[in-house]
């Protein structure tokens, strides 16, 4: 019993703790300084419950849970980052579970991997530039998770960037007049790349497709890495596998518009040019145009992820569909 509370008692020490940095966060505008002590107080944290759920019993808890909370964790640390405190505070708080017998083992497993999570948004969230936070700010948090929908902020550098990790080439920002000619020179210079990931809020569907054709000619793989919305699906259906995991990212879509905001006409050749690509990509054209007409350029039609499957715009959904499906 003294075993359990004194358990008990780190976990609660440990929230407490936590409470008191974030209050220096404040105090000191956020500095390195102390979101590293933040990170190593919440990693020491995420190790005590991990250590205590292996020692009571479990070792596994999904592969569904990898990114459990991640983003609802970047975006409350971005939001205290940026600024916008009353907006994220309600997914900033969150209670230690206990470490003893009134807590399943498997709960206190997928907490550590919450915790851990929470350590990798708060690093990436450090080190980005400040274009970087407010770019994964606007795509994946304002009007989510209810955060309201008015707190889009203005970006220096909206447009795509790259990273290569691995074989993975990560792609995250806009797509912009010229993309196409930038990611045709990374993936000449990174032949060993297998799979693109894809966050966007959209931009140049001439781009994108481009882009698309690119990834298919060289057989690559698509994995949603933040949402994907407007010309990103295009891209996002180049793949030859196209995988959504276990997470808030969806694929969004809507009307067409010019570059001053005016949405073009149903009947306009660039649909059509749309619905001969998504045939040649595999997909059904006749799903991804009425998503697109549903929406005007001002809204967003997120189809669910059977939809997604049942018109072959994505391939691999986890727990919905795919011949390998990972539960």
């Amino acid at each position: 019993m003294m075993r359990r509370n004194r358990q008990f008692w780190i976990g609660s020490f440990s929230l407490l703790m936590i409470v008191s940095i974030v209050v220096q966060l404040v105090a000191s505008k956020a500095s390195a300084t102390s979101w590293d002590e933040a990170i190593e107080t919440v990693s020491k944290s995420a190790e005590e419950y991990h250590n205590y759920a292996v020692a009571s019993g479990t070792s596994w808890a999904g592969t569904m849970y990898n990114g459990y909370k991640s983003v609802e964790h970047h975006c409350a640390i971005l939001g205290r980052m940026l600024g916008h405190l009353e907006a994220i505070k309600h997914i900033e708080e969150f209670d230690y579970p206990p470490m003893d017998a009134r807590s399943d083992p498997h709960d206190l497993l997928v907490f550590a991997i919450s915790l851990t999570n929470w350590v990798g948004a708060a690093q990436w969230s450090k080190d980005a530039s400040r274009s970087q936070r407010i770019n994964y700010w606007n795509l994946n948090c304002v009007g989510k998770f209810g955060i309201v929908s008015n707190l889009f902020m203005k970006s220096d550098n909206s447009n795509a960037e790259f990273e290569v990790e691995g074989q993975q080439l990560h792609v995250y920002g806009d797509i912009d007049f010229g993309f196409a000619d930038r990611f045709a020179a990374i993936l000449k210079a990174n032949p060993s790349v297998t799979e693109v990931t894809l966050g966007s809020s959209g931009g140049s569907i001439r781009d994108a497709l481009i882009a698309g054709l690119m990834i298919r000619q060289r057989g690559l793989n698509t994995t949603i890495y933040g949402n994907c919305y407007s010309a990103c699906p295009l891209v996002f259906m180049g793949g030859k596998s196209r995988v959504l995991w276990a997470a808030p990212f969806r694929l969004g879509f809507h009307q067409i518009r010019t570059r001053g905001g005016v949405p073009i006409p149903f009947n306009d050749q660039l649909y059509g040019l749309v619905s001969q690509y998504v045939v040649e990509m595999g997909g059904d054209p006749r799903n991804v145009l009425s998503w697109m007409f549903s929406a005007s350029p001002s809204e967003m039609y997120e189809p669910k992820a059977q939809e997604l499957c049942d018109a072959l715009v994505a391939t691999f959904v986890q727990r919905i569909c795919g011949v390998d499906m990972v539960r």
